[in-house]
Parts: structure tokens; C-alpha cells; sequence
């Protein structure tokens, strides 16, 4: 497994390792390409296409349960420890954080194909902005992946501090809609476009959760509920 540790006396060990590595990234890849479709469907409000992105979440839901079973195997027939626990462990954790992913991506199909196939004029700007949140979320994406090919840490930590920065895109944009609507643009368009910002958040909210994991992992420090996964400045820096 590559920067991950040195070889084990048990090869097969090893090999099951790389397995659950390369189950995993599949399993974000699918994420990704799920996260990316969205994007398209949000841009043409096309409701057919979000009906497939909807569907797509199953995969993705069956690669959660086959990784579980996997994790389970290795923790039960090789008792790792130390930085192997660690790796396993959060392993787990990153695969739930994948499948959770997936259903905030479903959400914001969801929330698309309640559209209808269009939106109010007034609240069209605004339809663009999450557009915009969408692009930082494939970077974001890929940045994450990256880091979980590589169990790199100082791009988890990149991916960690990218969250607090679209946290408040997310809260700029879900404002302009709500005054959208004060001001008399449709409540149900609106109301829709804020369900796909905060689905979108989200999605963010787990690429933090994983970064968190890889660092974990390589540091063996648990950075969550901390100033820097907060998005605070430490007093002194």
C-alpha cells in the first residue's frame, strides 16, 4: 500500500490491505462520478437525469455493505494494531462518510427534479451560484481521493481547511435565495434551491470528515472538533 507502512510478515495481509485501498477509491470514484452528474442535472434541470443519479445512490449503498463485511473480516482474522488499527478503523469510517455522500448527491437530484424542469427568473442567479459551490466541490472531491489514494496528510489537511470556506458560500447563497423570496420570488423554487445548498454543504461536511481520517492515519492525531476542523483561529497564530 503505497506511503501507508512497511510490509507485513503475513503477505496476505498486504494484499488484503491494497484490496480494501482499491475497493474504497472505487467506491469514491462512484461518489464522484455520482457528484458530478448532479452538477449537469442542476445546470439543465433535466428531471429524467436526476431521476438516474437517484438510482445511481444503490451502487454505491451495496459498496458500503461489501466494504463493511471486508473491514470486518481483516479486523477479526488479523487483530491489527497500532498504525495498522488505525488504518483499518478509519478505513470504516471513510466508507461510511462515502455512502453519506452519496445520499446528500440523491438529495440535491431530489431537490432538482422537484423543480420541474424550470425556476423562477428571479431566483435564476441564484441557481448559477450553486453551480459555482458545485465546481469547488469537484476540486474538493479530487483533492480528497487524491489524498485517500495516497494517504497523504498535508492534502487531508488542504481538504480539511478548503470545508469552513464553502461553508460560508453555502451560507452566502442560501441568504440571496431568502431574500429572493422576501422580496416575492416563488417560495417552492426557493425552498428547493436551499434543500440542494445545504445537500450540497454536506457532501462538503464528509470530504472534511475523510481529510480528517487520512490525518488520522498518518499522524495519528485526532484533529476533529478542533480549531482548525471548527474553521477558528487559534489565539497567538
Amino acid at each position: 500500500m503505497e506511503n501507508t507502512m512497511t510490509e507485513h510478515i503475513a503477505k496476505q495481509f498486504d494484499v488484503e490491505l491494497n484490496e480494501l485501498q482499491t475497493n474504497m477509491l472505487e467506491m469514491g470514484a462512484d461518489v464522484r462520478r455520482q457528484l458530478d452528474a448532479v452538477g449537469r442535472v442542476l445546470l439543465r434541470l433535466d428531471e429524467e437525469e436526476a431521476r438516474e443519479v437517484e438510482a445511481a445512490d444503490q451502487r454505491i449503498n451495496m459498496k458500503e455493505k461489501e466494504l463493511d463485511a471486508f473491514i470486518e473480516f481483516i479486523l477479526a482474522h488479523r487483530q491489527p494494531q497500532a498504525r495498522d488499527l488505525r488504518l483499518v478503523v478509519s478505513s470504516l469510517r471513510m466508507t461510511i462518510d462515502f455512502e453519506r455522500m452519496g445520499d446528500e448527491v440523491r438529495s440535491a437530484a431530489k431537490g432538482v427534479r422537484k423543480l420541474r424542469g424550470t425556476v423562477d427568473e428571479r431566483l435564476v442567479e441564484m441557481r448559477d451560484e450553486l453551480l459555482t459551490l458545485h465546481a469547488h466541490l469537484l476540486v474538493m472531491m479530487d483533492e480528497t481521493l487524491t489524498a485517500v489514494k495516497n494517504f497523504d496528510d498535508r492534502l487531508a489537511h488542504a481538504v480539511v481547511a478548503r470545508f469552513p470556506v464553502l461553508r460560508k458560500e453555502t451560507g452566502a447563497a442560501v441568504k440571496a435565495v431568502v431574500d429572493r423570496m422576501v422580496a416575492g420570488a416563488g417560495i417552492e423554487d426557493g425552498l428547493e434551491l436551499i434543500r440542494i445548498a445545504k445537500a450540497l454543504e454536506r457532501v462538503g461536511a464528509h470530504m472534511q470528515n475523510i481529510g480528517e481520517s487520512i490525518v488520522f492515519i498518518r499522524e495519528g492525531v485526532d484533529i476533529r472538533h478542533t480549531p482548525e476542523t471548527e474553521g477558528k483561529t487559534v489565539k497567538g497564530n
